[in-house]
Order: structure tokens, then C-alpha cells, then sequence
């Protein structure tokens, strides 16, 4: 349990330092407490992260974990990401694109690749906009 905790802590500093490098100013929370991390950058609406890790093709998430990162980024006024870690890649996935299973989302790398942003996506401005109309 301690290697996924710390495996998963590696991956939230990881994309915290490659968002900042994009010129946000980002605040990790650490301990999972709702969410991991709060990406803000001057005119744009805050991004609120939930990050995941795994090393195989497909992710469980609790829809638990769901919720909170909705309810959070609804609060705080900000645009919510899955960021997920999957085949060494990092995809953002936009949680209101998914749909549950029961009491996970399935998070299938192959079904997400084509709905899924990488980082230089969520950093442009057009994307961004784009995004701000759809919520």
C-alpha cells in the first residue's frame, strides 16, 4: 500500500512541476483531501485535479472520488480533470464526459485516448475557452 501511495504522490509533484513550467501557480494537497491538485493561471477559470496512476490498460474510480472532485471544482469555480497516469502516458479527462459502472468509473486507456486532452491542451487558451463554454 506504501509503494501506490508513494507512486501516486510522485505523479501528483510530477504534473504539478510540468503545469507550473506552463505558468500556473499550483497548490498540492496532499493527503487526498477531496482533491490533489488547484492549477490557476491569470485569466483563465482554476483547474482542480483528481490525479491517478496504474500501470496496466484500465483504472477504477470510485465514483466517491468522482463527486468530490465535481463538487469541489463546482465550489471553487474551476474546471475539473481526471489526470490518469495510463500506459506512460498522462491523460485529462473531462469527468462529465463519463459515464459509471456501478460504484467505479471505468477508465479503459484504449476508449480514452480519443476523448482525452495531454497537457499542452489544457494550458492552451483555446482549449480552455472551449471548455469554459461547455460547463
Amino acid at each position: 500500500m506504501a509503494h501506490k501511495y508513494q507512486k501516486g504522490s510522485a505523479f501528483e509533484r510530477e504534473l504539478k512541476k510540468k503545469l507550473e513550467n506552463h505558468g500556473f501557480a499550483v497548490i498540492r494537497s496532499a493527503g487526498s483531501h477531496g482533491v490533489d491538485l488547484v492549477a490557476g493561471k491569470k485569466g483563465k477559470k482554476p483547474i482542480v485535479i483528481e490525479c491517478k496512476s496504474t500501470s496496466k490498460d484500465k483504472y477504477y474510480i470510485p465514483n466517491e472520488d468522482v463527486e468530490k472532485l465535481l463538487e469541489f471544482s463546482e465550489t471553487f469555480d474551476g474546471i475539473p480533470y481526471i489526470a490518469l497516469k495510463i500506459n506512460r502516458k498522462c491523460l485529462f479527462i473531462n469527468p462529465y464526459l463519463l459515464t459509471s459502472a456501478g460504484k467505479n468509473y471505468a477508465l479503459d486507456y484504449e476508449k480514452l485516448c480519443p476523448i482525452a486532452l495531454d497537457i499542452k491542451d489544457v494550458a492552451e487558451d483555446s482549449v480552455q475557452k472551449k471548455l469554459d463554454s461547455e460547463i
